[in-house]
């Protein structure tokens, strides 16, 4: 037992002052991705996703890699388990997005092939932690199935919902349930670009059809289509939303998730009714689950939103700052809390930004 807490304690700390270690792992369908993040020689942050179905893991490596550094900071140094393919073009491409040198390397000894070993081990557990269903989730989609008269039973299930605040902030959400569990990296955000008032119908037809339209054109972060369709309303929403799926060409099971008066889920809307579930029913707790999970998250972006459009609407009203420089302003600095910490020298390093308009903001700031 020593010795492993030992060999524990040599893993989260690296020789190599900045660097992310990432692995991946396979068990049956499934594909695990793990980043390891090490600033300052200590092991800062860990990351996991999970990539569902993919043809190759070679191209299943550098599609996540891709992804993953156009969202989070590229170190110096990257330690994979196994080549991707394209190394040296990607290697080339983080070097030139980050400015400096980005070295790509698959260690094969020492401590940098211990941390890679350490990486994909926890993509094996994650793995070995999404496979197994309980009894209860694998019940609960036996019985939706049933319910809709499917002849399976979803694997894959999407849910949308549209919040908006006022007439200026309408969005939409879109959340993911594999094998009755949240997948959280397939979450989607739509900020609606089409309505100019509050209209539901209008605005779930929006994002549906973008999110289809997508898949059409061969996004692989519109893959794959869900089983089922879960839209949070009632049978308007539904006979809104099937006949523009199927007009797309798609032949998706549709349904809504309609609530009570007290905001419980009480049925499932048909095309031109309603199907009742028993509140002792496991498929009662899924669908549950996944109308107010898919409620949170869509009211979520939508105060995000909001207050992004005050910050901006705030920010614009210092001299010499517009909408472009109020938006890097936040993109830089993520919160109004950081940007009133700010110093004029902190401020001036945001793209775009001259040292006039920081002093006239840094001014702003402190009057307002």
């Amino acid at each position: 037992a020593i010795e492993k807490i030992s060999e524990h304690q040599k893993v989260v700390f690296s020789k190599v002052s900045e660097q992310d270690v990432v692995a991946l792992a396979q068990n049956g369908r499934l594909v695990c991705a793990v980043v390891l993040i090490f600033r300052g020689s200590k092991l800062v942050d860990k990351k996991d996703y999970l990539l569902g179905e993919v043809e190759s893991m070679e191209s299943a490596r550098s599609e996540f890699l891709m992804r993953f550094y156009e969202r989070h900071e590229i170190p110096p140094q990257i330690g994979l388990d196994e080549a991707c393919d394209d190394q040296e073009l990607f290697e080339a491409y983080l070097s030139e997005k980050a400015g400096r040198k980005v070295h790509i390397h698959v260690p094969q000894r020492g401590e940098q092939h211990d941390l890679v070993m350490m990486a994909r081990e926890n993509a094996s557990q994650r793995l070995s932690h999404e496979t197994a269903r309980t009894g209860r989730e694998i019940a609960a989609l036996d019985e939706l199935a049933r319910l809709l008269g499917m002849p399976h039973a979803p694997h894959y299930i999407e849910a949308y919902d549209i919040s908006n605040i006022g007439e200026s902030t309408i969005v939409g959400g879109m959340v993911v349930f594999e094998d009755a569990r949240p997948l959280k990296q397939a979450y989607k955000k739509f900020a609606i670009k089409g309505q100019t008032g509050p209209d539901d119908y209008a605005a779930m037809t929006e994002m549906i059809v973008r999110r289809l339209k997508r898949y059409q054109e061969g996004d692989p972060h519109f893959a794959p289509l869900p089983d089922l369709i879960l839209l949070d309303g009632g049978k308007g929403h539904v006979s809104t939303i099937l006949p523009v799926v199927r007009a797309m060409g798609f032949d998706i099971p549709v349904y809504g998730m309609v609530k009570d008066d007290r905001h419980r889920t009480r049925a499932i809307a048909a095309n031109g009714g309603e199907i009742s579930i028993n509140s002792n029913r496991s498929a009662f707790a899924l669908v549950t689950s996944i109308q107010d999970e898919v409620h949170r998250y869509s009211i979520r972006y939508s105060r995000q939103k909001h207050q992004s459009g005050s910050f901006q609407l705030l920010l614009t009203k210092a001299e010499g700052i517009g909408k472009t420089r109020a938006v890097a302003l936040i993109k830089h600095f993520k919160t109004m809390k950081a940007i009133r910490a700010a110093s004029v020298e902190e401020l001036c390093q945001v793209e775009g930004m001259t040292k006039t308009a920081a002093e006239s903001l840094y001014e702003f700031l402190k009057e307002n």
